[in-house]
């Protein structure tokens, strides 16, 4: 991967944090175990399409003319390793249900890996417009 500056490393964690933050607040007061199936499901696709030029915006501002795929890759790691990193610690060890919680909140392993592939993708589109331009 690209090198990274000590500023976007810190803007990206931060931005981890603060997405955990919003998560559990949203979730509250059980995470989102309470929601029905159907709105679970809604606000997976919304979260997904949302993040769609979100990641686009990032990515490009973030990193603006340079490698766009190599690049992207950093901005999904820091939105699923942190955040699962957030949720091994509030949900396995303080709330004590252990590794259960990955599939008991199914809706948070789902980002841990598509993550991993929309925003890779956002940056391969990326740079194809790049050197299409040229």
């Amino acid at each position: 991967m690209s090198k990274l500056s000590l500023k976007n490393h810190l803007l990206l964690l931060l931005m981890s944090f603060v997405t955990w933050g919003f998560f559990v607040i949203v979730g509250l007061p059980d995470y989102g175990q309470s929601w029905s199936y159907d709105l679970t499901v809604i606000v997976v696709i919304a979260i997904t399409v949302l993040y769609v030029p979100f990641g686009k915006l990032l990515i490009k501002k973030m990193f603006p003319g340079q490698a766009y795929f190599k690049n992207s890759l950093w901005l999904a790691f820091y939105l699923t390793v942190p955040l699962f990193t957030y949720d091994v610690v509030f949900l396995a060890i303080i709330g004590g249900e252990g590794l259960k919680f990955i599939p008991k909140y199914w809706y948070l392993t789902f980002f841990y890996f598509s993550f991993w592939l929309q925003f890779p993708l956002i940056g391969l589109l990326l740079e194809k417009n790049l050197t299409e331009k040229t």
